[in-house]
């Protein structure tokens, strides 16, 4: 009975999860809702918006940031080792949704090794 509990917990820990987040915004300025939608749950989320950082390392497939700055903003995202940088307008009235597409966890270094272990096996023929 312990271990299925046990395994219970590790699996719904493990699980990305939706993050709602408030940007750190005077009561009296105008602000607007920032949604990021990624197209597959990542790890090791962040998000910065103008330089703050808002949201860290996160497991995550949907953000939330209310009371985001009115205007064209700054958002930087980090997911799986991968970053995008992008220019946003956010408006009061309805929010301002940008659907993101991150790469697999992993397969960039799968990628590059196997580019590396092709490279010395031809080098090691030609020699």
């Amino acid at each position: 009975m312990r271990v299925v509990l046990m395994l219970v917990v590790l699996w719904s820990g493990a699980c990305a999860k939706d993050v709602h987040v408030r940007y750190p915004s005077a009561p009296d300025d105008p602000t607007g809702t920032v949604v990021l939608l990624l197209s597959t749950p990542a790890k090791g989320v962040s998000v910065a918006i103008n330089g703050r950082l808002i949201v860290h390392d996160a497991h995550t497939g949907r953000i939330v940031i209310s009371g985001a700055p009115v205007g064209t903003e700054e958002i930087v995202m980090t997911a799986n080792g991968a970053e995008k940088a992008m220019r946003v307008w956010v408006g009061t009235e309805y929010a301002t949704t940008v659907p993101l597409g991150v790469p697999e966890p992993g397969s960039g270094f799968l990628k590059s090794l196997f580019g590396t272990l092709v490279t010395i096996v031809a080098y090691s023929l030609l020699r």
